[in-house]
């Protein structure tokens, strides 16, 4: 139930859209979910492809995947260095003539050591990474000229973040496999947290804040649309759109807002400041500071309803053990606040949901959302329909039900907001044990205890939301 900071990490697969106004925290715990049907289904192939099947040859596959983009750190270590003692010379360099003094500059290049460990599990001395990585470009004479232009351009950007090369993405993805292959079962949830951990922690010690991380992270992005591009001097779209979305973020509060472990200073300034001459930044401040008084309003509605499912109710889900009620529901994700991106966009536009003085929104399920005011249950059709809670909710458990694939599931009435939920139950009790040879009185006795908490679950939700 718990979720892993090392997740938040994934926050900049979200970075590919320009954004005016402060993520909410819905938003912002959206942007770390990236286990949608199409990724599991790659992923799924692609972990079968090559044989990975448990926890082990999981984590050998990830350690793999890092060895083969370990010369990659060192791209733009040495050509933005080189660039700076050696202005706009790099389009002359050739392996036949300056492959002595490059080797030389190299080993004379200072590598951070919260890289070592990095180097050493893939097996690489970090100096003849960054030569073998130097020498393939420079075999490509026009990949060369284009890392001489891509060096002048984004100079203030490599300022903060030269050494770390163009590795992030890879390691950005490996946490999106943890996760997924988590969702596919190959590992349980104690083997994805463990992984995670190794995988956060080595980004971590690699990039030491927000402002270097987020620097990283535009450069990789930067790199993958300007190689393609016929003339980086003038910018794809993409690309420019890359910049606005980061220098926008950097109005943001991630420290607070993105807990990562061990990161605290705040440059985002630092950063801002840098893509200031990348960006229309007087278009771009404006656009942000005259952001529609309302829109801020319902973000501030959308963060205040995820923060009392994050600080009371996803508690007492864990204290009372019914993650797994939930889990088995559907996806425990799809159990959350209503999200951000597209999602918000669709709810706050079509539905138009009359957030009114005092009331939140507190959480998005397959079956509706609760407010503190009342549950909303959406139709086929736009056309919602609102009950006002009272103070106290009446819960009646029906009689356990077969559904789908032999799972069963008790059906909740809640006179109050005229509707049905049905709880999945845990794996344990499906049609394949001795639980379904009982009849439905026994089948209820069996249940008293689960169905007590689920009752006082839902029960607790008016004094949870007041208390908040």
């Amino acid at each position: 139930m718990s979720f892993n900071h090392f997740l938040n990490l994934r926050f900049v697969n979200y970075l590919h859209e320009v954004h005016y106004t402060v993520f909410s925290a819905p938003e912002l715990f959206w942007a770390t979910q990236t286990c949608r049907s199409e990724v599991l289904a790659y992923t799924e192939r692609l972990l079968r492809q090559d044989k990975v099947t448990n926890f082990n040859t999981l984590k050998n596959y990830l350690i793999s995947l890092r060895d083969t983009d370990a010369w990659k750190i060192g791209a733009f270590k040495f050509f933005h260095t080189y660039n700076k003692t050696h202005p706009n010379s790099i389009s002359g360099l050739s392996l036949k003539n300056d492959s002595l003094s490059m080797e030389r500059f190299i080993d004379d290049l200072h590598i951070k050591p919260n890289l070592s460990d990095y180097y050493e599990e893939c097996g690489h001395d970090p100096h003849l990474a960054l030569k073998y990585s130097v020498s393939k470009i420079i075999c490509d004479e026009k990949r060369l000229n284009w890392m001489n232009t891509f060096c002048n351009k984004f100079s203030p950007i490599l300022d903060i973040a030269a050494d770390n090369g163009i590795v992030l993405s890879n390691l950005i993805i490996q946490l999106d496999i943890i996760d997924c292959a988590y969702c596919m079962g190959i590992i349980n949830g104690r083997q994805k947290d463990e992984l995670l951990n190794i995988c956060g922690n080595r980004i971590i010690r690699m990039y030491s804040s927000w402002g270097e991380y987020l620097a990283s992270s535009l450069l990789c992005g930067l790199y993958d649309i300007c190689l393609s591009s016929a003339e980086i001097r003038y910018l794809p779209r993409e690309a420019q759109n890359l910049l606005d979305s980061y220098y926008l973020c950097c109005n943001n509060r991630l420290n607070d807002v993105l807990t990562i472990p061990g990161w605290h200073d705040e440059d985002l300034s630092v950063l801002k400041q840098a893509l200031q001459p990348l960006v229309n930044h007087e278009l771009l401040d404006r656009r942000w500071e005259e952001s529609n008084s309302i829109e801020s309003d319902y973000i501030s509605k959308l963060t205040n309803g995820f923060n009392i499912f994050e600080q009371k109710l996803l508690p007492f889900i864990e204290k009372k053990n019914l993650s797994l009620f939930f889990r088995e529901s559907s996806r425990f994700n799809e159990f959350i606040p209503i999200a951000g991106g597209r999602d918000f966009k669709l709810y706050f536009k079509t539905l138009h949901l009359p957030l009114v003085a005092d009331e939140c929104p507190l959480l998005l399920t397959k079956f509706g959302l609760f407010t503190n005011l009342g549950f909303w249950s959406f139709d086929t059709f736009p056309n919602p329909k609102f009950t006002r809670w009272s103070g106290s909710l009446t819960v009646d458990a029906g009689m356990p039900i077969n559904k789908d694939y032999g799972h069963v599931t008790i059906p909740f009435y809640i006179k109050e907001i005229d509707c049905n939920i049905n709880i999945s139950l845990p794996y344990h009790y499906t049609c394949n044990s001795n639980f379904i040879k009982k009849n439905p009185p026994q089948q209820a006795e069996f249940l008293t205890d689960e169905i007590a908490d689920l009752k006082e679950f839902f029960t607790s939700f008016p004094d949870m939301i007041n208390r908040a």
